[in-house]
């Protein structure tokens, strides 16, 4: 005689999900949330569920990237394009969370300008960081005198 038990077993890499859309509070922006490795067909099931959600021009759509791990820098010149499309047809669209890793597979790809468009940041950290400037610094934005002026 078996005993039929339910088999447990562990959740495997790809029983994760790829992104989760979080509750609207009221008049704010659309988020979805990012997980894991994400490759070509993870970044075109993000794109097609933003173009599902994100039809109004009155919506704003913040994707998150904070606990994304890798992205494949192949697909990001076709997820940018499609997401840039998507601000001109629809749903506002800003990128969140990006760790200067995934900043730099952007730049790999040769998408910085493209992510300077699409990508939030606080007014705080928008702004260049002032340092108090030393001696040096002074020193060479005074260049010597031109030759060529008399005086």
């Amino acid at each position: 005689m078996t005993a039929a038990r339910g088999v447990a077993r562990l959740p495997l890499a790809f029983d994760r999900p790829v992104f989760q859309w979080d509750s609207r509070r009221g008049a704010g922006p659309l988020i979805v949330r990012l997980f894991g490795r994400l490759g070509e067909r993870e970044l075109a099931q993000i794109v097609q569920a933003v173009w599902e959600r994100g039809r109004s021009p009155r919506d704003l759509v913040c994707i998150e990237f904070e606990q994304v791990t890798h992205l494949d820098y192949r697909a990001l010149s076709e997820f940018t394009r499609a997401l840039i499309r998507q601000q001109n047809r629809g749903a506002d669209v800003c990128l969140v969370g990006l760790s200067v890793y995934l900043r730099s597979l952007f730049g790999v790809a040769g998408l910085g300008p493209a992510l300077r468009r699409l990508e939030w940041m606080p007014v705080k950290e928008a702004e260049a960081p002032r340092r108090p400037l030393g001696l040096g610094d002074v020193i060479s934005q005074f260049p010597a005198r031109r030759r060529d002026i008399r005086r």
